[in-house]
């Protein structure tokens, strides 16, 4: 490359650079919050051609020219900028690219469509113009659309059963959040925990392969080995889609602090909807706030009440996956019979994106006002909102799964059901986790969950089912009421008694991972100093008392029973 430079005596040739090259082509890359530019440049040195990609920042530096084209690539003293310059000049016109750099829904021209590794999908026709490259974690994230009428049907029931692969408890709000993840803008995540051998992380893997059929157990997205920074602009350019970080695993070591600062950062940033503001170089770059849905994995639940209070947490008992069924649900998932189901569904979305949208939140803010109407103690003032996105945005895919002949009305109305029964069984189980701090609280949470999960029963005094069944873990046949579980105590009107070591150890199992550290004797300190005993034993000066139940002598703790269930028995019946 050369300039001409004229003067009073005439023209004089000066060499810029012993190579020449031309920028063909200028891509703007849309992270949906900022974008960034990169120039592809072709350029001949020596006879041989070459074609690379140099950010726009660094183009002007021209430090790309040895890192490009070698050490034989030579700018001559003096002359970078009017290279630099004879670049541009030689270029000519230079076509423009806009290209997507993260995953979820954008107006692209008229239209909604949502973007993922494979391109756009939009509502009932192919998007050729809409072009998408993703950071190398994302490029797993392919959804499909079904070829035909019965494949779509196929792909829908084979999604719907997940359901059956464990307990309503854990596998209906899992499936609930896969189909929330893919509106976007959550303040909340859900966290997997249990022990190791749990299958765990096979059911988390199996929720992402909705996004993905490559995404198994061996190539989710993320892992809690990643820094805070990786993880966080991972969740933010996932952004409408599932994302699983996996493996939470603090070892009681040097390294727990960090882990547990990683984990706050994370699900803080999700549930405020608020990233880190960054520097680069001079400039203040906008934050990246996580746009994800986050599903974790762990065998324990990070700690501190306001890091739980953001996140849902399910819990995976050893034996409540079944193995074969997890086995063929592995397989529909691998073949991509979820990424169809996902597929199908962001092209029914894509039809009226805008109003859908606002149909999902307007139905979310009715069933939180419901909730905190019915009188429910909830853990949290989060937890209402969190329980009434998920169902909100169940009855919306049902609502796409019986238009597509999936599911009949008959079952559309008894999912619903499902979906509160186990949304009402999570809430209880959530106040478990944000009193862990305290053992006598958290004593009753989890007896409460117990009841709830139908893992244990109360009678009245004489045995048997007492007033309002349901609510002390029986199940209501046709005839005559079930009880669920272990018997832990007797109700006598608004007494309640405990059997102490059965409810201790239906307690223990239930806390699962974060099992009690005190014991038996000091957890009913704790509960006395905290005036949950309604009497102990004063002449003998023990904590336990003496009862008559079922026509046997035995020692109790004795409890009111609207300490454990929030309601006043006035069955004089019970009150024996």
């Amino acid at each position: 490359m050369f300039r001409c430079e004229r003067s009073a005596s005439g023209i004089r040739l000066i060499a810029l650079a012993n190579f020449a090259a031309r920028i063909v082509r200028d891509r703007v890359f849309d992270k949906g919050a900022e974008s960034s530019r990169e120039f592809t440049l072709e350029a001949e040195l020596a006879g041989h051609k070459l074609s690379f990609a140099v950010p726009a920042d660094e183009f002007g530096r021209m430090r790309w020219v040895f890192h490009e084209l070698g050490p034989e690539a030579i700018i001559f003293p003096g002359q970078q900028q009017h290279a630099r310059a004879a670049i541009q000049h030689l270029s000519g016109t230079i076509p423009q690219e806009v290209v997507y750099s993260h995953l979820g829904w954008r107006k692209h021209g008229n239209d909604w469509v949502y973007l993922h590794s494979g391109g756009a999908i939009a509502a009932g026709r192919p998007v050729t113009d809409a072009h998408v490259q993703l950071p190398s974690l994302l490029e797993r994230y392919r959804v499909q659309a079904p070829s035909d009428r019965d494949s779509l049907t196929t792909a829908v029931c084979s999604s719907l059963r997940f359901l059956s692969v464990a307990p309503d408890r854990i596998t209906l709000p899992l499936l609930a959040a896969v189909y929330r993840a893919s509106f976007g803008d959550t303040d909340f995540g859900v966290f997997l925990t249990g022990r190791s051998g749990a299958f765990k992380t096979a059911l988390a893997a199996i929720c992402q392969q909705h996004f993905g059929a490559a995404m198994d157990a061996g190539h989710l997205p993320g892992n809690f080995a990643s820094t805070a920074n990786a993880l966080e602009e991972l969740a933010f350019q996932a952004k409408d889609a599932l994302l699983v970080v996996d493996d939470f695993v603090p070892t009681a070591g040097s390294g727990d602090s960090a882990l547990e600062a990683l984990a706050e950062r994370l699900f803080r940033a999700a549930g405020n909807r608020q990233g880190r503001t960054r520097m680069g170089g001079p400039r203040l770059h906008a934050p990246h706030p996580p746009r994800a849905l986050l599903l974790a994995t762990g065998e324990r639940v990070p700690q501190g009440s306001s890091i739980r209070a953001r996140l849902l947490i399910v819990d995976v008992r050893p034996g409540e996956v079944d193995r074969a069924r997890l086995s063929r649900t592995q397989a529909a998932a691998d073949e991509g019979q979820f990424a169809t189901a996902m597929g199908a569904y962001l092209a029914w979305i894509a039809r009226d994106y805008e109003n859908i949208y606002k149909r999902l939140h307007t139905r979310c803010r009715e069933l939180r006002g419901e909730m905190l109407r019915n009188g429910t103690s909830y853990a949290h003032a989060r937890l209402p909102g969190i329980l009434a996105e998920l169902h909100s945005s169940w009855e919306l895919w049902l609502e796409f799964a019986l238009e597509v002949g999936a599911i009949n009305p008959t079952e559309q109305v008894a999912l619903k059901k499902r979906s509160l029964r186990a949304l009402n069984q999570l809430a209880a189980i959530q106040s478990s986790y944000q009193q862990a701090s305290e053992p006598a609280t958290r004593f009753l949470s989890l007896l409460r969950a117990a009841l709830a999960e139908g893992r244990a029963h109360v009678v009245v005094r004489r045995g048997g089912a007492p007033e309002f069944p349901e609510r002390w873990g029986w199940r209501l046949g046709r005839r005559i009421p079930v009880a669920q579980g272990v018997r832990i105590g007797w109700l006598a009107g608004n007494d309640l008694y405990l059997e102490p070591a059965i409810s201790y150890q239906v307690a223990q199992e239930m806390a699962a991972v974060d099992a009690f550290s005190v014991s038996l004797s000091t957890l009913s300190r704790r509960m006395r100093a905290r005036g949950l005993l309604a009497s102990v034993d004063e002449n003998r000066q023990m904590l336990m008392v003496r009862r008559t139940l079922e026509s046997s002598p035995r020692k109790v703790l004795h409890l009111r029973s609207t300490d454990l269930v929030g309601f006043a028995s006035d069955s004089a019946g019970n009150a024996e």
